[in-house]
C-alpha cells in the first residue's frame, strides 16, 4: 500500500457523506494522508464508504476486509 496513505476500518461504522462518491451511507473506511517528510503526522482524512474504501484499497494493492459480522437476524414474518 501506499506508504504515505493508511487505510482503517473503523470498529462501529457510522452514517455520513462519503469522501469520494458524496452519497451519505454508511462509513467503514479512514483514510489518513500522512505528512511526506516524517509520516507520522496527519495532514488530512477521508471518510470511505465500503464501496470506495474497498476499490481504493484494491487500487493501492490491498485487500481491506470491514467487519461482516451478522449480529443478529429478525423474522418479520407475521
Amino acid at each position: 500500500m501506499n506508504e504515505y496513505i493508511e487505510i482503517k476500518n473503523l470498529r462501529y461504522p457510522k452514517m455520513a457523506k462519503c469522501s469520494t462518491c458524496k452519497r451519505v451511507r454508511d462509513i467503514y473506511y479512514k483514510a489518513m494522508i500522512l505528512d511526506i517528510d516524517d509520516r507520522e503526522r496527519i495532514v488530512g482524512d477521508l471518510d470511505l464508504c465500503k464501496l470506495c474504501g474497498d476499490n481504493i484499497a484494491r487500487s493501492q494493492g490491498e485487500e481491506v476486509k470491514g467487519p461482516d459480522v451478522l449480529l443478529k437476524t429478525f423474522d418479520l414474518s407475521l
